[in-house]
C-alpha cells in the first residue's frame, strides 16, 4: 500500500464530504488490504474512540490485522484513539455511537443488536438494494429503535458506480482480451451493467448486452447467440440468486464451452461454478468466485480511492444520524432528518 497517497486521499475525502466525527464513538472492523483504512479514517475525522472488531479469516490472523493496524494507527499518529477488539463479545461493543455493517462486524443479529447503547445508528457502507438479511436484522433495528440508512453510492462526490465498469476492464485484461475491438457481452440484471457497458464501449469493445432475471436467461436463443460469437463475458448480476453458469443452472460451463471454445469470463458478481468453468476450460478471473448476492472483487481491486471515498461518506451517513438521534430523535425522525440534512443517506425500502 502508498500509505502517503492513502493518507492523502483520507484528508481530502473527510475534506470534501465534511466528516466531523468529535465526541462519537465508532464500531468498525479492523481488516487487511484497503480495508484497514477505515478505522484510520474515522479516527483522523475526530473520532472520540474507533473500536475496531477482527477475527480470523482466510485474509489472516487476528492477532497479525491488530499488529498491522496498530502499526499504521502510530504512522498516521491517532493511536490513542484506535482499540482493536478480538471477541465480539467484548463489553466496548455497547459504547458505540456508530456502528458499521462492514465484514467482521456482520452479522448484525438479534444478539449483537441488542447489546448496542439505545442510541446507536447502523449506516450501510452500500445502497439500500444491496441490502442481505443475513448480514442484518433489520425487523430488530426496527422493534429496538436503531435507525438504518443506506449511502448514495451515485452521489456525484462518490460516483462508485462508475469504478464496476473499470473492474471489468482490469479482469478482461488479465484475461489478455485487449478491449479495443473485441467482442464482450455484459451477463446481468439490476444496476451494474449499464455501467460495465459503458466504460467498455468507451475503452473501444463492441458489447452486447445479456439481462438475466425476471424471465430473461442464458438459455435463450439471443444470449446463446451473443455468446457463440464473442470474445469474453463479464457476468456482473447483482440481484438475482439463480445459477447462471453450472450444472442445472441457465447453461451449464460445458455448453458455453461447446458453444464457443474460445470464450473467457470476468466475473463480478452473480452465481457461477467456478469448478465447473475450470473443468470445461475456460479462462476465468479472479481466481475465487463469491457466492451469489456478493462481488468477487469489489471496487478496492482498482486501487483504494474508491473505498475511501464510500467508507467515508458512509461514516458521514453514520454521523448525521448519530447526532440526530442523540439529540432526542425517534428512529424514524432521526432517519427522516438525517436524509433531508445529508444528500449521501438513502432511506431502507420497507
Amino acid at each position: 500500500m502508498n500509505e502517503h497517497r492513502a493518507l492523502r486521499l483520507a484528508q481530502q475525502a473527510i475534506t470534501i464530504l465534511g466528516l466531523n466525527l468529535t465526541d462519537l464513538t465508532v464500531l468498525t472492523e479492523a481488516a487487511t488490504g484497503y480495508y484497514a483504512l477505515t478505522p484510520l479514517i474515522a479516527a483522523l475525522a475526530g473520532a472520540r474512540r474507533v473500536l475496531a472488531l477482527t477475527r480470523d479469516s482466510r485474509f489472516g490472523k487476528a492477532t497479525e490485522v491488530r499488529e498491522a493496524t496498530d502499526a499504521l494507527a502510530r504512522r498516521w499518529n491517532v493511536e490513542d484513539r484506535v482499540e482493536v477488539m478480538l471477541a465480539r463479545e467484548d463489553d466496548r461493543i455497547g459504547q458505540a455511537d456508530i456502528v458499521t455493517n462492514l465484514g467482521f462486524v456482520r452479522p448484525l443479529d438479534a444478539s449483537m443488536l441488542r447489546r448496542l447503547k439505545p442510541t446507536a445508528v447502523i449506516p450501510l457502507m452500500w445502497e439500500t438494494w444491496e441490502y442481505r438479511p443475513e448480514d442484518l436484522d433489520l425487523a430488530e433495528c426496527r422493534r429496538l429503535g436503531i435507525p438504518v440508512l443506506g449511502t448514495d453510492e451515485r452521489h456525484p462526490d462518490l460516483r462508485i458506480f462508475d469504478y464496476v465498469g473499470h473492474l471489468a476492464l482490469k479482469l478482461l485484461l488479465q484475461l489478455d482480451i485487449e478491449l479495443l475491438k473485441s467482442d464482450v457481452v455484459v451477463v446481468g440484471g439490476g444496476q451494474f451493467p449499464p455501467f460495465v457497458v459503458a466504460s467498455l464501449q468507451a475503452a473501444g469493445a463492441r458489447v452486447t448486452r445479456v439481462r438475466t432475471g425476471e424471465g430473461e436467461s442464458l438459455a435463450s436463443r439471443e444470449a446463446r447467440e451473443a455468446l457463440a460469437g464473442c470474445d469474453a463475458a463479464v457476468i456482473v448480476e447483482h440481484h438475482s440468486r439463480e445459477l447462471l453458469i453450472g450444472q442445472g443452472g441457465q447453461i451449464s460451463a460445458w455448453e458455453l464451452h461447446d458453444l464457443n471454445p474460445g470464450v473467457s469470463l470476468a466475473h463480478i458478481s452473480g452465481w457461477v461454478e467456478r469448478k465447473d468453468v475450470m473443468d470445461a476450460g475456460i479462462p476465468c478471473q479472479p481466481d475465487r468466485l463469491a457466492p451469489p448476492g456478493y462481488m468477487s472483487v469489489a471496487t478496492d481491486y482498482l486501487g483504494p480511492k474508491s473505498l475511501i471515498e464510500l467508507h467515508t461518506a458512509g461514516l458521514k451517513v453514520g454521523e448525521v444520524l448519530a447526532r440526530a438521534r442523540l439529540r432526542g430523535l425517534g428512529r424514524e425522525e432521526a432517519e427522516a432528518a438525517a436524509c433531508a440534512c445529508c444528500p449521501l443517506c438513502q432511506a431502507m425500502r420497507e
